[in-house]
C-alpha cells in the first residue's frame, strides 16, 4: 500500500499461483495474469469508504504495452493515451491526467506463463515486484524470473530511467525508451527487497530458488531519505 500526493491510499498486487507440478503444465500457460495498482475508494469528505470499485474494463486503465520516453512521450499500448477532450495523445501528463479520472490501472504479463507470486515493495514512487516464468517441460526443474520497476501512479515506466544495470547505466534502450523490467535469471522468485543507504537510489536484492542473489541499482522517483533540518533558537532579551 502507498499514498499519493493528494493522500489517496494506493493498493498494489499481481495474479498468478505455483502450488503444484499442475501449475507448470502447459494448459495453465494461457491464463493471462495481471498486475494492479488500484485507488481505495473514498467519499465526498475524502475519507475510505473500503467500498469495491468499478468494472475493470471501463475504471481501471490498461497500460499494457505502453512505452514511457525520455522526452514525456507515450507510444504502444493496448488503449491508446487520450488527453481531456478525448483526443490521443502522446504525453505522460496526459497518461497521469487519464488515470486520474479512473480507480487505477492495469498490465497484463506476457501469455507465456508469467505471473506474480509475492508481494510488491513500493519506495521513492517505484513498485517494484518479481514475476516467474515456470518451464513447461516436467524434466527442467528450474524457470526464469524478472524484475519489474514500475512508476506508482501508471503502472507504465518512469520517464528517467530507473532499473540500471552494468550493462546499461541509463536504463533505457537505443529508442530511448525507459526499460521497466529486466531478467533475474534462472529460478523462482518472490518478493524483492530494497535497501537504501548513503548511495545514490536504491538497491533492488532479489534471491532465487537457485541461491543466487540478484542486485540491481534501482533509481527513485521521489524522496526516500529525510533531508537538512536546522533550527532557530530565540534568545531572551
Amino acid at each position: 500500500m502507498a499514498k499519493d500526493d493528494e493522500g489517496r491510499f494506493w493498493v498494489y498486487f499481481g495474479t498468478g499461483r505455483f502450488w503444484s507440478s499442475l501449475d507448470r503444465d502447459a494448459s495453465h500457460f494461457s491464463y493471462q495474469n495481471s498486475f494492479y495498482g488500484i485507488k481505495e475508494p473514498v467519499d465526498s469528505d475524502n475519507k475510505l469508504t473500503y467500498d469495491t470499485v468499478g468494472a475493470k474494463a471501463t475504471s481501471l486503465k490498461n497500460v499494457t504495452g505502453i512505452d514511457v520516453k525520455t522526452d514525456r512521450s507515450v507510444t504502444g499500448g493496448t488503449t491508446p493515451v487520450v488527453d481531456q477532450n478525448g483526443d490521443s495523445s502522446t504525453d505522460f501528463d496526459d497518461l497521469l491526467k487519464e488515470i486520474d479520472a479512473k480507480d487505477g490501472w492495469f498490465r497484463d504479463f506476457s501469455t507465456d506463463g508469467e505471473r506474480n507470486l509475492g508481494q510488491a515493495t513500493i519506495l521513492g514512487g517505484i513498485v517494484t515486484f518479481s514475476t516467474f516464468i515456470p518451464n513447461n517441460d516436467l524434466c527442467s526443474p528450474e524457470g526464469f524470473s524478472n524484475l519489474y520497476a514500475l512508476y506508482y501512479k501508471t503502472g507504465t515506466a518512469y520517464y528517467e530511467g530507473v532499473l540500471l544495470t552494468d550493462g546499461n547505466p541509463s536504463g533505457t534502450d537505443s529508442d530511448d525508451k525507459v526499460i521497466y523490467t529486466t531478467s533475474a535469471g534462472k529460478g523462482y522468485s518472490t518478493t524483492p527487497n530494497i535497501h537504501t543507504g548513503a548511495e545514490e537510489g536504491s538497491t533492488a536484492f532479489l534471491q532465487t530458488s537457485t541461491g543466487a542473489i540478484k542486485t540491481i541499482a534501482t533509481k527513485n522517483t521521489a524522496p526516500t531519505t529525510s533531508g537538512g533540518v536546522y533550527w532557530m533558537e530565540k534568545m531572551e532579551e
